[in-house]
């Protein structure tokens, strides 16, 4: 799109009329105003900021799997065991925050930008194509045997309440609903 503008100056050593600051953004203040704030109080904000991230509908699918987690411990559960199996879910969702952070710290501050590029959305939009195609019945897309059996005898082999399990789940889930929640960071 082209658009042709003109641009008038003011003559030199003309009075100047000063232009008024653009309107900031949500994400903007909140930024200016946690780098303003004491340590403690950025801290707390960013818990408050996070459990009212947790009542978003994409976290509700979350809460019956960590239930089955600590449930499926079977009739031997104490408090003690609930807590821990909870705790470490957390952490490992957390921890899985954390690496995404730093990755996306490490790549630039702007990942969206860089996701909107014509040649990204194009593979993207063959991946989704080529997968409707297999919902279509064109094609079936399924892991080799091999690898279906050796997955299936690890499933079997698997204690349920198990914290290995439960920092997986913790992970997955974290993947799961990470398009939908973000943790807040303030822009730079």
């Amino acid at each position: 799109m082209k658009q042709a503008l003109t641009l008038e100056l003011p003559a030199v050593g003309a009075s100047v009329k000063p232009i008024a600051p653009a309107a900031q953004s949500e994400q903007d203040r909140v930024a200016q105003a946690l780098r303003g704030d004491s340590l403690w109080l950025t801290i707390v904000s960013f818990l408050g900021f996070g459990l009212l991230l947790s009542f978003t509908p994409c976290c509700f699918p979350m809460i019956p799997i960590l239930s089955g987690l600590i449930v499926g411990h079977g009739h031997h559960l104490t408090t003690r065991r609930a807590f821990s199996l909870s705790l470490i879910y957390v952490l490992a969702s957390a921890l899985t925050y954390t690496l995404f952070g730093v990755l996306a710290g490490l790549f630039g501050a702007n990942l969206q930008n860089w996701f909107q590029q014509t040649w990204v959305l194009v593979i993207f939009a063959l991946v989704f194509v080529g997968l409707a195609l297999s919902m279509f019945g064109f094609y079936e897309l399924q892991l080799p045997s091999s690898l279906q059996t050796r997955l299936d005898r690890a499933n079997r082999h698997q204690k349920s309440g198990s914290a290995a399990g439960a920092a997986v789940m913790g992970f997955l889930s974290t993947l799961i609903v990470g398009p939908c929640v973000a943790a807040p960071w303030p822009a730079r």
